[in-house]
């Protein structure tokens, strides 16, 4: 159901490549609907002072990817607001006709600047 949805960039990381020596994970942006809603602010205190950090909830038709190890699978990472946010959890609801994707992204701290769009 798209009704609450927009389009937002989904950044989906490939499998690993080793190039002349060096790891590289190379990665392909989606444009998806998504339902996007900021949950919170956390605070966190680090030797170069207090930093904030956003958290985003997020629904989607579309399967979302945490990090598995086992897979060599890097999250999904989600363009909102000017900054890249990390999928933490991702989980399938399908007790309803409303089949959908539910996760959790956190900011990233050390994210790349980067044009919106």
């Amino acid at each position: 159901m798209n009704l609450l949805k927009r389009p937002y960039r989904l950044r989906r990381y490939l499998e690993p490549v080793n190039k002349e020596g060096y790891i590289s994970i190379p990665h392909h942006d989606l444009t998806l609907p998504m339902d996007v809603q900021t949950l919170e602010y956390r605070s966190s205190t680090s030797q170069d002072g207090s930093v904030s950090v956003q958290r985003l909830k997020v629904f989607c038709d579309c399967e979302i990817l945490t990090d598995d190890s086992h897979k060599n699978q890097k999250a999904d990472r989600l363009w909102f607001q000017g900054k890249w946010f990390e999928c933490r959890s991702s989980r399938l609801s399908e007790n309803t006709l409303l089949r959908h994707w539910t996760a959790t992204f956190v900011q990233c701290l050390d994210y790349e600047e980067e044009q919106d769009g």
